[in-house]
C-alpha cells in the first residue's frame, strides 16, 4: 500500500472513531423558531465553517439579519479539518457544519448518519475565473506544467481524503500519473501559499482567495479540479446529524432556508458580501475587493456530486461499500420538496 492510500485510510479511520464515541447530535438547547421566525422566539446554533471566500453569503446572511429573521442566532466556529467538523457535527459539539460529498459519504459508510442540509454557494461552476473556485498550483521552480507532470510529487492538500484530493487524482490518472506515487500533505489554504514558495511542497491544491496569494509568491495555475470533476453539482455542503434532523425539525428548515436566502442576497450584494471577508477572514480591503465565490447558482442541493464522488472513491481510495445517495441528503434541501 503506497503512503499516499495509508494516509488516506489512517485518516477515514481516525475520523470514524471519533464519529462513534459521540453520534448522539444533542438538541438545541432553545425554542425553535420555525422557517419564518413567527413564534418570536430564537434558537441559538452553532456552526463549524472551513474559512473560504464561498462562506461570503453565510456572513452576509448573519450580518444582514437573515437568520435572525428565521428565528436563528449563529455563532460560528472556523474550523479547518474537515473531519473534525464531522466528529463535532455528530457529537452534537456544533449543530451543523460545513462538509463536502467525500466526507459525507466517507461518514455514512461508517454508519455515521450525517445529512446534507444545504449548499455553501448552490452548484460547482462548469466554467470559472482562474482565481476562483478551487486551483491545481505548480510552485516556482517545481518543473510541473500540468497534471500529467505530478507523478511522484509532493501536493498540498486540504484533507487527504477531500473532494480536492479526489478531482486532482482524477486529472492526474486522465494524464497517466499512477496516484499512489503522488505524496499528500495535509495543509490549511492559507498556509498553501508560503508552502508552496518555500519549496516545502511541488503543487497544491488552493482554494479562493488564497489562489491570488499563491500566483503573487511565484506558483502558477496548471488545472481547475472541481470544475473538471464536478460540473453543475453540488458538492459544498452544510450538514447535520440524522438524530439533529428527528429532534429539530423546525431549526433545520430555518437554517436551510436561510441559506438559501442569503445566497441569493449575496448575490444581489455582491460588494457588501465582499466586504465580509475581511472582518472573517482578515483579508485586507483590495484582496477583498477581488474575492470571487459562485453567485447566481442553484442554492438547492443535488444528489449527482454524492454519485460522482462515490464513483471516484471506489476508483481511487478503495472503498468497497455503495451506498444509496438519495440516504444522504436531507429530503427539504431538494429542490421542489417546498
Amino acid at each position: 500500500m503506497s503512503r499516499t492510500k495509508t494516509l488516506l485510510t489512517a485518516a477515514t479511520m481516525l475520523a470514524a472513531t471519533a464519529l462513534l464515541a459521540g453520534c448522539a447530535g444533542g438538541d438545541s438547547g432553545g425554542a425553535a423558531g420555525g422557517s419564518d421566525g413567527a413564534s418570536g422566539e430564537t434558537t441559538k446554533i452553532t456552526v463549524a465553517t472551513n474559512p473560504s471566500a464561498q462562506t461570503a453569503p453565510m456572513y452576509l446572511g448573519i450580518q444582514d439579519g437573515i437568520f435572525a429573521k428565521h428565528g436563528l442566532e449563529v455563532e460560528l466556529v472556523p474550523q479547518t479539518d474537515v473531519a473534525a467538523i464531522i466528529s463535532g457535527v455528530a457529537s452534537g459539539q456544533y449543530n451543523f457544519g460545513f462538509a463536502t460529498v467525500v466526507h459525507v459519504i466517507n461518514a455514512n459508510v461508517n454508519d455515521i448518519p450525517i445529512r446534507a442540509v444545504a449548499t455553501v454557494e448552490g452548484q460547482q461552476k462548469a466554467e470559472e475565473e482562474p482565481d476562483e473556485g478551487n486551483a491545481l498550483v505548480a510552485g516556482p521552480d517545481s518543473g510541473i506544467t500540468s497534471a500529467g507532470d505530478l507523478g511522484g510529487k509532493t501536493v498540498g492538500v486540504i484533507g487527504l481524503s477531500s473532494l480536492n484530493t479526489l478531482a486532482m487524482w482524477d486529472m492526474a490518472a486522465k494524464e497517466g500519473v499512477d496516484t499512489t506515487s503522488i505524496n499528500l500533505v495535509q495543509l490549511p489554504f492559507g498556509q498553501m501559499p508560503a508552502a508552496l514558495a518555500a519549496g516545502d511542497i511541488d503543487a497544491a491544491v488552493v482554494q479562493a482567495p488564497f489562489i491570488a496569494d499563491a500566483e503573487a509568491n511565484g506558483a502558477t495555475i496548471i488545472g481547475k479540479p472541481n470544475v473538471e470533476t464536478f460540473p453543475d453539482m453540488a458538492v459544498g455542503l452544510y450538514t447535520t446529524s440524522q438524530s439533529y434532523i428527528d429532534s429539530n425539525p423546525d431549526v433545520v428548515e430555518a437554517f436551510a432556508a436561510a441559506m438559501i436566502e442569503s445566497q441569493e442576497h449575496a448575490t444581489e450584494n455582491i460588494d457588501q458580501a465582499k466586504e465580509t471577508l475581511v472582518t472573517n477572514l482578515g483579508l485586507t480591503e483590495d484582496a477583498a475587493k477581488a474575492a470571487k465565490w459562485n453567485t447566481g447558482s442553484n442554492p438547492y442541493v443535488n444528489t449527482e456530486g454524492f454519485t460522482t464522488a462515490q464513483t471516484l472513491l471506489t476508483k481511487y481510495a478503495g472503498q468497497t461499500k455503495e451506498l444509496d445517495v438519495d440516504t444522504l441528503v436531507w429530503p427539504g434541501a431538494l429542490e421542489g420538496s417546498n
